[in-house]
């Protein structure tokens, strides 16, 4: 993330460290028994972002996730760069299971994207995978606007002088590949991008997020007008269910047109205009979804070291946390 102007509104203070459990109500889908899937989520650590390694923030996280065994884990963006990352890699390598990434703008700080996916071992900029009775879908909004309308893919910073509304795209050919998939999708849809599509204090930074809320709702409407799809299980119209977002560096939720969208908290720093303030423990969640309709977040909660100043605190949660919802 970067940002040269306050941050807007008001939060919650942090506490001290904990563990945040809550359960969201969605959907039961499947008449057969019900299936569950766990995995481990962290964004935005920022490895070498003004100069601070991060691997042992990184090897926290790790720890947990040698120790829990979650069906998979994913980064949500702004991970690392392509050179003087290697204990980075050998940390997240740690987990012998899949492992997913999002690209984030920073992760093109040095390089394109094809340099920092070969060097994660990431085959395609954008894509889809089936695993415990849901759908899981990673996108690409690292895209600028030209001035003749163009979007050019992030490379090497080139991002980073452009005003806000030039930023953040996602291009045309995922545009009509993201449609495509969700309207095949056999299974409840669960979305991970970096960039934000909704929540965010940034509306001029949201790229064209507008074409991808009008295709989430397109497919959910069409799955709520035909119910069972064929070749769906019994009971279980394929629906985006949940979408989850970093960048920002805040802790939020909200409900749009059914959909559960979550802002992912950066594992490393809040950014405002004074500077960044860091996390003394990193920040990151384990997602367990269960096929009868149960959504459960387990994030982490920190303080901030050196202490931050009271507008920081009390503006800018140090934890991932999420609140009990029945629908």
């Amino acid at each position: 993330m970067q940002r040269r102007d306050f941050f807007k509104g008001m939060g919650v203070a942090a506490g001290s460290v904990a563990i945040y459990q809550n359960s969201f109500s969605i959907p039961a889908f499947a008449s057969g028994p019900a299936q569950t899937i766990r995995f481990g989520m962290i964004s935005d650590l920022h490895h070498l972002q003004f100069g601070r390694e991060e691997v042992t923030r990184l090897s926290g996280f790790m720890d947990d996730v040698v120790k829990t065994n979650p069906d998979f884990i994913i980064q949500c963006g702004d991970f690392c760069r392509h050179t003087r990352s290697e204990g980075i890699m050998e940390q997240w390598n740690r987990f012998k299971g899949p492992k997913y990434h999002v690209l984030g703008n920073h992760d093109m700080d040095y390089c394109g994207k094809e340099a920092i996916m070969q060097f994660w071992g990431m085959p395609k900029r954008y894509y889809s995978f089936d695993q415990g009775g849901f759908h899981f879908v990673i996108m690409d909004r690292n895209f600028l606007k030209e001035d003749d309308g163009r979007l050019t893919h992030y490379d090497s910073s080139n991002w980073g002088k452009l005003p806000a509304p030039k930023r953040s795209f996602t291009d045309q050919e995922q545009l009509e590949w993201l449609r495509a998939d969700l309207l095949q999708a056999r299974f409840p849809v669960v979305v991970f991008m970096h960039q934000p599509v909704y929540l965010s204090d940034f509306p001029l930074e949201i790229g064209n997020a507008d074409e991808i809320l009008s295709i989430f709702d397109e497919v959910n409407f069409k799955a709520t007008q035909n119910g069972s799809r064929a070749g769906s299980p019994a009971g279980s119209p394929a629906k985006v269910v949940a979408v989850f977002m970093g960048h920002d560096h805040d802790d939020r939720y909200g409900q749009r047109n059914g959909v559960h969208y979550f802002m992912v908290n950066s594992a490393t720093y809040v950014y405002t205009k004074d500077g960044a303030y860091y996390y003394k423990d990193p920040l990151y969640a384990f997602v367990t979804l269960d096929t009868s309709g149960k959504m459960t977040i387990e994030g982490r909660s920190t303080i901030y070291t050196p202490a931050a100043p009271e507008q920081v605190v009390s503006r800018f949660p140090t934890r991932i946390s999420d609140h009990q919802i029945k629908l």
